[in-house]
């Protein structure tokens, strides 16, 4: 955490904004998360979060709008936020059923995160009025563990946004296989704490 705080008080102005794609405390409920919360708010930037599979804490997105974040941490879940004229959407995502670590028993969250997703990207487009650049946050990778291509990247590839930022990838092994850079018109980031040591990585625009 000391380190995590040095490299984002040096690199995050106040207004800037910082997207955080899930993982963000192991609480388990919405009490047990709000120290937690809180330090994330203590530091600078304007937080948007999505959630991630560790955050037990997170139920609902009202509840958690409503019982857990201050008014200015923001959350998605299968919708939008506009912040300085670029449009933020997101969901968790899910491992595919073409991954070799899906199980079946999940197609019922499978198939709920992929409707979160297009729902997400169908309001960003519905509120795209000037060609505004949208960013898509996911907390699993939409492509799978080898890289190969899923229902989640169907439906990026059918909206192109302009970015997409996803985490959840923890071993040097799973980042050697990771999408990174364009594909098919959108600019996919890994931005794992432990990937990029901690350090807040520039999402938009780009360097």
């Amino acid at each position: 955490m000391a380190r995590l705080r040095a490299a984002w008080e040096e690199r995050v102005a106040p207004g800037d904004v910082v997207l955080l794609p899930g993982d963000l405390s192991w609480a388990h409920s919405p009490l047990q998360v709000l120290p937690d919360v809180q330090w994330l708010a203590s530091l600078p930037g304007r937080k948007v979060l999505v959630r991630g599979n560790h955050d037990f804490w997170w139920k609902k997105l009202e509840q958690v709008r409503r019982q857990v974040l201050p008014a200015d941490i923001l959350a998605v879940q299968g919708s939008c936020v506009r912040l300085d004229g670029v449009l933020v959407c997101g969901t968790m995502g899910h491992i595919a059923p073409n991954d070799p670590y899906y199980q079946p028993h999940k197609l019922k969250s499978y198939r709920r995160e992929l409707h979160w997703l297009r729902q997400a990207l169908q309001t960003a487009q519905e509120q795209r009025t000037n060609g505004e650049p949208v960013i898509l946050m996911l907390h699993y990778p939409p492509y799978t563990s080898s890289g190969q291509a899923s229902g989640f990247t169907e439906v990026i590839r059918h909206f192109q946004p302009d970015a997409c930022v996803y985490g959840h990838l923890h071993l040097p092994g799973e980042w050697a296989t990771a999408i990174t850079g364009e594909r098919e018109g959108t600019r996919y980031h890994l931005v794992a704490a432990d990937y990029v040591n901690m350090i807040p990585q520039r999402v938009w625009p780009p360097e």
